[in-house]
């Protein structure tokens, strides 16, 4: 059934069926008289009027240029777009009728394509902020526009655009905090089989950019073996019980020889029977923190021995001066005659002398610590003879190496002339000769100042056990002691001082093997 329009009525006609191979129709054929042909002018007027109709049906702007872009035809869309009548628009070029048009990517567009005559499509935008979808055909003598309105789904895609832009830049700066913190996130989908981990997973086993897979069997292989057993029964147990997050410990062995401690906290995804499904997590570097969990543990260590050290070596020498006084009070009442110039007087008053130089120095030493960690170490430097402070100073020591057998050596060049602290070098100078008395066995100790070209260079030799080259650097370090210090006393502090005060000096201190055994401390300072 064929329906025609014309005059405004319906005329219908039953079409014959057609023959088929099997044979004709049973159907009967209604013969209708024949339609008489329409005027070519009403037939004509019919045409345009139709596709005046279907122009203004569409839901795209449509319109027709001539070869100087003057607007022909147009529908209601077009003018509603262009926001002008469309008598205005008639005869008219667009962007002289609508002058804002005038250099926009609307205008460009059609301006090429009339001067080429090729078709096109672009997107242009309208200063009222709409977007066109624009398609320009050459036509006859005509240039055809079709241009649909997608302002919406220009938003729509800018929208997503940012979401995309805004979630990249939340990706990357989640990345960069994983990174910071040096932490990794990581995710199993047992259904599937996929493994996803982010950028820096790898990293944290070792390897500077990620590996092209990563399996269950790799990061055991990674364990510390101690750790090994451990971690095993702890993902056991995730398919063995109905256990939903744990968190797993341990030590991961790097491509470099190195390990290192890790941290992992993981959540367990069930399906409704129980089964696990997905296990994802975050792991986090924790070598850092481990490392200054031992620091602050041998801090505690030390500390310890510290005490212990010095209320031995307090009580050391405030013995000795107890013992001191009871002599003297007994020799004061067995003897009342006895002068106080006396030789046993004497020897006793010295001893005490000695006892309490040691215990001066010993609490000189705790508050040149403390004043040295808080930055309060105070120097005054002024020009001085460096030969005669040495020189006193080995003068005083005689005496103390008299009373312990041990012979001193001294070679000290006249009238070295620096810029020193007094006090500190004296300091300098009592402690190398005091751990050379108390370290070298009984054997002889010798002291040099010297000049060499433009340095002075002092040096303190014992015949003792020396020191091994792996200790020669400890020994400077706070509350540390050479393998044999602890059977000589002394609270490990001495050596740490003297760096100090020298290197505020500007001079530089360090340990040599001594010729037939010993330690050797040289000194160096600028002149």
């Amino acid at each position: 059934m064929t329906h025609l329009e014309r005059q405004g009525t319906v005329q219908v006609y039953m079409s014959p069926p057609q023959s088929t191979a099997s044979g004709p129709s049973t159907e009967a054929a209604v013969d209708l008289p024949a339609l008489p042909p329409l005027p070519p002018a009403e037939d004509e007027h019919s045409a345009q009027a139709r596709l005046k109709v279907l122009r203004e049906m569409m839901g795209e702007a449509f319109l027709t240029l001539d070869a100087r872009g003057r607007v022909q035809e147009l529908n209601g869309r077009a003018a509603a777009l262009l926001g002008l009548d469309a008598e205005q628009l008639q005869g008219q070029e667009p962007w002289v009728a609508a002058p804002e048009l005038a250099g926009t990517r609307l205008h460009e567009g059609l301006m090429e394509a009339l001067a080429t005559r090729e078709g096109a499509r672009f997107l242009a935008e309208l200063p009222s902020r709409t977007w066109l979808d624009v398609t320009v055909r050459a036509v006859g003598d005509e240039t055809w526009v079709l241009a649909a309105d997608v302002t919406r789904r220009r938003h729509a895609e800018s929208e997503v655009a940012r979401t995309e832009e805004r979630f990249r830049q939340l990706g990357e700066r989640f990345q960069v905090a994983l990174d910071s913190a040096q932490m990794a996130v990581w995710e199993t989908n047992l259904a599937t089989g996929q493994v996803f981990r982010s950028a820096g997973h790898d990293r944290l086993y070792g390897y500077p950019r990620p590996l092209d897979e990563w399996t269950h069997e790799r990061f055991i292989e990674s364990l510390h073996p101690d750790d090994r057993p451990q971690v095993q029964e702890q993902l056991a147990s995730v398919f063995a019980s109905d256990v939903d997050a744990y968190t797993s410990t341990f030590r991961t062995h790097w491509p470099d020889g190195t390990w290192h401690w890790l941290t992992s906290r993981a959540r367990v995804l069930r399906d409704a029977t129980g089964k696990v499904v997905v296990v994802r997590g975050a792991i986090l570097d924790i070598t850092a923190l481990k490392e200054t969990e031992a620091a602050l543990q041998e801090a505690v260590r030390t500390r310890d021995d510290f005490l212990s050290l010095a209320s031995h070596e307090l009580r050391t020498p405030l013995t000795s001066l107890r013992l001191q006084a009871q002599l003297l009070r007994k020799l004061g009442e067995t003897s009342p005659d006895e002068r106080l110039g006396s030789p046993k007087v004497v020897a006793k008053l010295e001893a005490t002398e000695r006892q309490l130089r040691r215990l001066s120095a010993l609490v000189d030493n705790l508050l040149d610590v403390s004043r040295i960690r808080t930055g309060k170490l105070d120097f005054h430097f002024n020009e001085g003879n460096l030969s005669a402070v040495v020189g006193d100073l080995v003068a005083r020591f005689a005496d103390e190496a008299r009373q312990t057998g041990v012979v001193l050596h001294a070679r000290v060049d006249a009238d070295l002339q620096a810029r020193f602290d007094r006090l500190r070098m004296e300091q300098v100078v009592s402690n190398l000769l005091s751990n050379a008395l108390r370290y070298g066995a009984g054997n002889p100790v010798h002291l040099s100042l010297t000049r060499q070209g433009g340095t002075v260079r002092l040096v303190v030799r014992d015949g003792g056990p020396g020191i091994p080259a792996k200790e020669r650097e400890r020994v400077f370090e706070r509350f540390t002691q050479g393998a044999n210090a602890q059977r000589r006393g002394g609270m490990g502090l001495g050596l740490y001082i003297v760096r100090q005060i020298v290197e505020a000096h500007s001079g530089h201190i360090h340990v040599e093997d001594s010729p037939g055994g010993g330690a050797t401390f040289v000194v160096e300072l600028p002149l």
